[in-house]
């Protein structure tokens, strides 16, 4: 596998995971729905912010490199 064929999955995964981020955050803070825990959020969050960086280190790989 071609490190440029990552592009695509690195990106989907960091949209996807902010959305659930995002979702949690408006469901637990604004609706106050009981059964989201906190963990789902904070670690929806970590995984936006991991796979958007490796999304961005791996588009400058294959342009700068």
């Amino acid at each position: 596998m071609k490190i440029s064929q990552l592009m695509g999955p690195l990106g989907m995964a960091a949209y996807i995971s902010l959305a659930v981020a995002f979702l949690t955050g408006i469901l637990k803070f604004k609706f106050h729905v009981k059964w989201i825990n906190m963990k789902w959020h904070i670690w929806a969050g970590i995984l936006a912010i991991t796979f958007a960086t490796l999304h961005l280190a791996v588009f400058i790989y294959i342009n700068f490199f």
